[in-house]
């Protein structure tokens, strides 16, 4: 019985390879995992693997989750980074600045477009993908904005550069998971 149990987690870690997205490669492997567990845990089956065999897969699905984010909003985060931009918060460079929050708005609006998309059948699971990106995007979103915002605010077309609050990231996070593709539309900042 644990042969064939490798044998399928095996079978779904190739396959989880034919997805070109790293990201996709550990939703599906997450989703998959999770599934296993759901239904191998309180039954017959769950008994005869045991509770080692169960939280041996739990530790492995909050590894992909972990995987996931670091494949998937890694490069988001580095936009959201000092370096590169010139100066300290009040004199960085304005074209560095503009370029940084257009990279990152892009790079945004692609996420989103994709990961709308991908499908986590498991409310809690979604729920907690959810959690874990907006703990680690909205801060380091929220401290760009706070050290450099005002910078762009001041100039012509403040809106074409930051294009969101940081409570609209995090309203468009609420429809990762989805299952069915969004796009952001009508991209005007609110007022803060």
């Amino acid at each position: 019985l644990i042969s064939l149990m490798n044998s399928l987690e095996s079978n779904l870690e190739a396959k989880a390879k034919y997805y070109e997205d790293n990201g996709m490669q550990y939703i599906f492997l997450m989703n998959n995992k999770h599934y296993i567990v759901q239904k191998v845990k309180g039954s017959e089956l769950g008994k005869l693997l045991g509770d080692n065999w169960v939280k041996r897969r739990r530790g492995l699905i909050r590894k992909y989750a972990t995987n996931y984010l670091r494949a998937s909003w890694t490069k988001i985060l580095a936009f959201l980074r000092d370096e590169g931009i010139g100066g300290g918060s009040s004199n960085a460079s304005k074209t560095a600045l503009k370029e940084r929050f257009k990279s990152f708005n892009a790079c945004f609006e692609e996420i989103y477009r994709v990961q709308t998309a991908w499908k986590v059948p498991d409310s809690q699971l979604r729920d907690e993908l959810r959690i874990s990106i907006s703990e680690m995007l909205i801060p380091a979103y929220r401290s760009f904005l706070g050290r450099f915002g005002s910078q762009l605010e001041s100039g012509r077309n403040a809106g074409k550069y930051i294009k969101y609050t940081a409570e609209d990231l995090d309203g468009y996070l609420g429809d990762l998971f989805e299952g069915s593709p969004g796009v952001i539309h009508h991209l005007r900042r609110k007022s803060t």
